[in-house]
Parts: C-alpha cells; structure tokens; sequence
C-alpha cells in the first residue's frame, strides 16, 4: 500500500503538467500546433518515466521552455 501511495505522489505533477499542456492554446508554443503535439507526447513519456525520476527533466523542460515563458509578469 505505501508503494501505491508513492507512485501516485510522483505521478500528479506529470499528470497536471500534461493536463496543463493539453489545455493551452497553439499561440503559447513557439512552434505551434506541431511543437504542442510534440510537448503532449513527452510528457506522455513524462508519466511513464515519473516513477524512476527520469520524467521529471522533462517536466521542468516543459516549464522553462513553455509556461515561464509565457507568466503574465514576463517582459
């Protein structure tokens, strides 16, 4: 039981960067509608890989090169 609880701990973050990506709009990648296809399949990537730690490199990945980009308070 405690194995599950930690799998599951490691796995929200993934999850909510994934959700995240899926939910934002092509005019917030710097590719488009191809580079946001891309981010949605590393982050796919990303949940299988949270357990051993490996999908969390993509996961700030995801936040350096897309949403601190694009923070309201970004000049």
């Amino acid at each position: 039981m405690r194995w599950l609880i930690l799998v599951l701990g490691l796995e929200f973050p993934v999850l909510l960067a994934l959700l995240d990506c899926v939910n934002r709009g092509e005019e917030h990648f710097t590719g488009g509608r191809d580079d946001r296809r891309s981010w949605i399949t590393w982050l796919a990537i990303a949940v299988v890989l949270a357990p051993v730690l490996v999908g969390y490199g993509i996961v700030l990945g995801y936040y350096s090169a897309v949403v601190k980009r694009n923070a309201p308070g970004r000049i």
